[in-house]
Parts: C-alpha cells; structure tokens; sequence
C-alpha cells in the first residue's frame, strides 16, 4: 500500500497531537497516510491548515511556493464555510470525518502529475491572509471553538507534577500545577478546571480535606477529582471515597489504569457525550480504538 505524506501547517498544539496520533494508525481505506511538518524538504501530497490561524495559512503559503501540487484540506471552525478549498473538515468534527476527507484529497491529488499546481482557487484566501498575517492582532482561537481541556495538578513532589503532567498532555490537556492545597485553592478560586489529580499527603492541608472542600463547593463539585496516592490500604480507600472523589488510584500506576479511570470519570461529568470531550482536543477514546 503506498503511503502519502500529509504536512501538518503549524496546528494547534491539540489539533496537532490529534492528527499525528490518527495519522499514525492504520488506515481503513485504500491509502495509507503519515504526517510531517510544514517544513519538511520532501513533497507532501495534501497539507492540513487551518483556516482561523494566519501562521498556519502563511505556512502553508510557504510549502505550496515550493511544492505547487499539494492539495490543501481545510479546518473550519463553523459548519458551511468552504474557505476556498474543495476539501473542509470541521474542528468539532475531526477525528470522525479526517481519514474520508484525506482520502477524497489522495485521489484527487492522485489523478494530476507532478508538478501541476493545485487549482488556483485553492484556499485563494491563505495567501491574502498570509500575507497580512504580521497585521492581524489576535493570531489564535476564534469565537465559538471550544477550549482545550484543562487540569491542576496538587502534589508536592515536582517530578511526580511534571510525570503527571507529560501523561496528560498525551490525553489533551493543558495543566496547571501546584504543590501544595493552600496554592490549589488558589489556582481553583481564579480559574475553572476539568479535572483535578490530588496527592493525599502534602504539607499542612492534606488531599482529603482538598477534595472534602472542593465537593462542597457548588460551583466546583462536578469537576472530577482523581485521588492519587501511595497509601492503597482499604481504609485510605474508605477516606478518599467519603471525601467524595471520582477515583482512587494507587501509585505507581500504569498508563492503562490512569486513562481508564481519567476516562471513566470525564465521562459521568460529560454525561456520556464522548463528543464533546473530543471537540475539546480530548483523545483518550481514539487511542483505545
């Protein structure tokens, strides 16, 4: 099976990490797809872009200078808008909808010889955006796309933090980190999160109480809490359940274990809407597919 090059045009880092994880999995039709920068020197068939982002536009107005034959799929933030290109996938639609775009775009490119450029009417609206790129004031987000998922971290051991925050990142999370409950409350008290991952022992405030009062905040108690801990005695259990976390997790954990209780738990708070945890660069049900 041949496999095509598809250039990634400077995405948005979840949109980014959701592409280079679908590209890498086998493919249910007849192509074969792998994914690489914008700026790789060999000839990419389809470049992905975003149509919200001017350094995605103006990269991909630097990769078509020097490969005319590639052919742009294109992401949209609201339903019916074409942007110029024959090929649109919408953001909230990604991860359903990339393999038949990319398909129609393999055999469309498939059907022209090398060099032949890609119609010029082919996202006629990149270069212009590219070129006024250094002009545009807001470079990033755009109003109604949803925000990334985000998660605070509470332990006091920095490289605990830090592990835990590489496992999340690989789910789709952006993080917030604090080493202690007194810095926790702080963070919770300015900013709304997704979920929370507690050690139990820490200096003064311990998790229990932490979760105890994030529980009986009625703005706050929704958010799912993961206990994680060394303390796996049946009575630790009994407290951090009473304390009202969503899961309790011994340490060391494996990945499995962690993305399984982190799924369950974002689930009951989603209320079983897997969708809309994906939307939000969420991707732990593609990596059990």
């Amino acid at each position: 099976m041949t496999k095509y090059m598809i250039a990634l045009c400077l995405l948005k880092a979840r949109d980014q990490r959701l592409l280079e994880m679908l590209l890498a999995l086998p493919s249910a039709s007849q192509f074969q797809f792998s994914a690489s920068d914008a700026s790789f020197s060999s000839a990419p068939s389809v470049a992905i872009v975003d149509s919200a982002s001017p350094p995605s536009l103006a990269a991909f107005a630097d990769l078509r200078q020097r490969h005319p034959q590639v052919v742009p799929v294109v992401i949209v933030d609201r339903e019916g808008v074409r942007e110029g290109s024959r090929f649109v996938v919408h953001r909230s639609s990604l991860l359903r909808t990339i393999f038949k775009v990319l398909t129609d775009a393999v055999a469309d490119r498939a059907g022209k010889p090398d060099g032949v450029p890609a119609p010029d009417a082919d996202l006629a609206a990149a270069h212009a955006a590219a070129q006024n790129a250094s002009e545009v004031a807001f470079v990033d987000g755009s109003a109604g796309i949803p925000d990334p998922l985000r998660a605070l971290i509470v332990d006091d051991s920095s490289a605990v933090r830090e592990q835990l925050r590489a496992a999340l990142d690989r789910l789709g999370f952006t993080c917030d980190q604090a080493a202690s409950a007194a810095e926790a409350q702080t963070l919770l008290a300015g900013r709304k999160y997704d979920l929370s991952l507690l050690d139990v022992v820490m200096p003064g405030m311990d998790g229990y109480e932490l979760c105890r009062k994030i529980k009986q905040d009625p703005s706050k108690r929704d958010m799912p809490v993961v206990m994680l801990t060394s303390r796996s005695s049946p009575f630790d259990r009994a407290r951090g359940m009473l304390a009202g976390c969503d899961s309790y997790l011994t340490k060391p954990i494996t990945w499995d274990d962690f993305r399984t209780a982190l799924d369950r738990a974002l689930l009951k708070s989603a209320r079983n809407d897997r969708s809309k945890l994906t939307a939000r660069g969420y991707t732990a049900g593609a990596q059990r597919a």
